[in-house]
Order: C-alpha cells, then structure tokens, then sequence
C-alpha cells in the first residue's frame, strides 16, 4: 500500500511539473481583450492588447512583395507601434479629437499647423475613408519604407521618434 501511494505521489508530481506552460504558450493565449498600458506624450492611456495575429509579421505581403526591415523605416519597437495603432483606432471609434491631436507629428500635410487647427478640423481630416483605413488595418502586413509606416495604401504615414509614435501624414484630400 504504501509503495502505491508512493507511485501515485511521483505521478502527480511529474504531472504537474510536465504540465506547466512555458512562457510562449501563455502569451499565446492572451486574448485581444487584455488591457496593457502606454504612453504617448507622457499621457497614460488604457489599449487593448495584442492578439498573437496582430503580433506576427508576413515575410510575403499579399501582392508578392517583400516587406523592407522595421529599422529601415526607424522602428525599434514593432510591438509598440501596433499597440499604438491599437490606441489610434479605439480614438477614432470614441471620436476623441484631442488624444488623436496629441498623436500627430505637426505641422500635418503642411496645413495643419497647431494640435488646436486638427481639432477644429477633425472631421475634414479624419473622413470616413481614414477612419475606415484605420479600422481595417492587417497588423501582420504593415507596409514600411525609409519614410515610415503606411497604412492602406497611404492613407496614413506613421513614425517612431525615440520611444514615441507619431502620425505623421494623413491623405484625406476630396474626400467625403
């Protein structure tokens, strides 16, 4: 009897050694609805986390191209740009005008000059059509080149500067 308990104890024992998950396996199992926190201009803001799609990078996009290195478009933290461009969509969809202002490297396009002027003219800047290229980003086929990071086709420009992100060009001409 007592050797029998002696097995089940070892048995138990190398079950739940054999059973810990090791650190890839709980990151994967992270749900996008996570909270993580970050900072854009020294403001604290809640985003949601990354979902391990949204983390992977294609080596192919889906036109055939390869995609340029992150440092060639001066990204040192791609996992921080994603969860900026996150934070940017759920800015959108709340419509706040002065985080997604805080957000933009100025002058904009050359015409909005001051964080004041893009919230005064938020929905000439933020149109239907930006909204939506934000709201549709495939987080696994970012588009970078020496300039930056572009989204839908050059909707918008993104860019690292030290440890902070920064819309840097918004194409929202004619648009309604």
């Amino acid at each position: 009897m007592k050797k029998y308990i002696s097995l089940i104890l070892i048995f138990a024992v190398l079950l739940v050694c054999c059973n810990q998950p090791s650190k890839e396996t709980v990151s994967e199992k992270i749900a996008p609805t996570d909270i993580t926190v970050m900072s854009v201009d020294s403001e604290l803001v809640k985003v949601s986390a990354l979902s391990p799609a949204e983390l992977k990078d294609d080596s192919v996009f889906t036109d055939g191209s390869i995609p340029t290195s992150w440092k060639i478009a001066g990204v040192s933290n791609v996992k921080g740009l994603k969860l900026f461009i996150k934070q940017l969509q759920q800015w959108v969809i709340t419509n706040d005008k002065e985080m997604l202002a805080s957000a933009v490297q100025y002058p904009l396009n050359n015409t909005i000059k001051t964080k004041e002027s893009l919230i005064g003219n938020y929905d000439a800047v933020f149109t239907k059509q930006v909204k939506l290229s934000l709201a549709t980003t495939n987080f696994s086929q970012l588009f970078r080149n020496s300039q930056g990071v572009m989204l839908d086709a050059g909707k918008i420009w993104l860019a690292q500067t030290g440890n902070n992100f920064k819309i840097i060009a918004i194409n929202y001409g004619g648009e309604k």
